[in-house]
């Protein structure tokens, strides 16, 4: 949910008129789950994981030490906010935290209309405006559950995937989009809902941003869907007996005040505003239950040519044990609407 409040007793536009103060208030729930009849844990404050953050953008800084979490609902309030007032902002150069906040476009088009709401009104002294939604990506049927299966960080968590070929229906559920090497890939978990996905990206290149990062999946795919028309190594987009695919569990329900935003100041129209309070809650589940996959096979015909001019297959342990990126996104969209950069055990489920 995102409130915005602003001084006046009148109608909007008999405020803009005046010179006074303005409140904004900005509160977001954004509730994700992959199975409707699992309940959330009890929300606990931002405050109580030291190395988690909230950032409003997909443009705002990462950490190489935090985990961070971001939904493009903050982004479809202050939206809501901007259509409210109707009139150019201005921000001072001093209030960085904002000015990426309004400056992003990173949120449109993520999501369709009807899997969202937002809404704005004018109360009292205050301008209110919320925006929230709740998806549900369930997987056709289970993952693999394992256990003492999975090291992060030195600690153990519960975790899930594929093993080889253990269950065919299963592999069609998590495709592999590119792979380099086990430290570097890309794999899509396929939902029941045939409009979204789930993307994981393991690498070991550093990124200043999950906007950063979601441009190099863009670039990342175009690479694995040449490669897997090449007979030469299009053996890493199948897998083998050998294979296996390990993903920590999640699940988790934080609420937050982002400070970088209360208190900062802007105008329109000659009238001044202030944030008073920016409040963000997100729940979030992932694991064996978490999707549904529709599949996708290419079958090419291959000239012959000399064995040697062939890259030879390796099997290929696509295990979560460092830091990735976890992004839920529309197949059309290209930016998500949710991104977990994870760094540490601090989201994840113990064992």
């Amino acid at each position: 949910m995102v409130f915005a409040t602003f001084l006046s007793r009148e109608t909007l536009a008999e405020i803009m008129k005046k010179q006074t103060a303005i409140i904004l208030t900005l509160i977001l729930t954004t509730l994700f789950s992959c199975k409707n009849d699992r309940k959330f844990p009890k929300v606990k404050k931002l405050s109580g994981y030291k190395n988690t953050q909230f950032i409003p953008t997909l443009e705002h800084k990462i950490s190489n030490n935090n985990n961070s979490v971001y939904c493009a609902t903050l982004l479809f309030a202050w939206d809501e906010i901007r259509n409210q007032i109707n009139s150019p902002l201005t921000i001072s150069d001093k209030y960085a935290d904002l000015k990426l906040l309004d400056n992003s476009t990173s949120f449109k088009n993520v999501l369709k209309s009807n899997e969202y709401e937002v809404s704005g009104e004018v109360e009292d002294d205050l301008i209110k405006a919320r925006a929230e939604f709740n998806k549900s990506l369930p997987f056709e049927l289970k993952l693999q559950s394992f256990t003492n299966k999975l090291i992060f960080d030195g600690q153990k968590v519960s975790s899930f995937g594929v093993n080889g070929f253990d269950s065919y229906e299963q592999l069609k559920i998590v495709e592999i989009i590119y792979y380099k090497n086990d430290n570097n890939f890309i794999i899509k978990l396929l939902p029941k809902d045939k409009e979204h996905e789930i993307i994981l990206f393991k690498t070991e290149q550093n990124f200043k941003s999950i906007a950063k990062m979601t441009n190099e999946i863009e670039k990342l795919t175009e690479i694995g869907k040449s490669e897997k028309k090449n007979k030469k190594v299009n053996w890493k987009y199948y897998y083998s007996e050998e294979d296996i695919v390990i993903i920590p569990k999640f699940n988790f329900n934080i609420e937050t005040n982002y400070t970088n935003l209360e208190g900062n100041r802007f105008n329109s129209n000659k009238q001044n505003f202030q944030i008073e309070r920016a409040w963000q809650r997100t729940a979030f589940i992932l694991d064996e239950s978490g999707a549904e996959i529709e599949s996708e096979a290419e079958i090419a015909v291959a000239v012959e040519e000399m064995e040697e001019e062939y890259e030879k297959p390796k099997p290929k342990k696509m295990v979560f044990d460092k830091p990735f990126l976890i992004l839920l996104k529309r197949i059309d969209a290209k930016n998500p609407y949710f991104g977990l950069w994870t760094t540490n055990t601090e989201l994840m489920t113990k064992e």
